[in-house]
């Protein structure tokens, strides 16, 4: 670690569903529902650098992902804001497996 007050972690596992399947519901906020909290805003498309969505998990508190950069059905990289000043850099990897499979990777 470089900073006291810092961690890394980078969660992955294999998903067994298409590399599509796993970037819709990473990128296409109608599909949101999966991770369980109110989306606030957010754009009417498919996610793009630049976009910024606003969560809503509980009365009063709010959550933000900005989009940095997309690379269709790879990489989707965010800065994530949480309450309490917490921010995260966030790098989504979908890499493919075999033809039903990929392995979804958090940094």
């Amino acid at each position: 670690m470089a900073d006291s007050d810092s961690f890394e972690t980078c969660p992955t596992d294999v998903v067994h569903a298409s590399p599509a399947r796993v970037w819709e519901l990473l990128t296409n906020p109608a599909r949101f529902d999966w991770l369980g909290v109110k989306v606030v805003e957010a754009p009417a498309r498919t996610l793009a650098a630049g976009d910024r969505l606003v969560f809503g998990p509980a009365p009063g508190l709010r959550l933000s992902w900005d989009v940095l950069s997309v690379e269709p059905l790879r990489t989707l990289e965010l800065d994530v804001k949480v309450p309490l000043g917490i921010r995260n850099h966030e790098v989504v990897v979908v890499s493919p497996v075999n033809d039903g499979s990929c392995r979804v990777t958090f940094n």
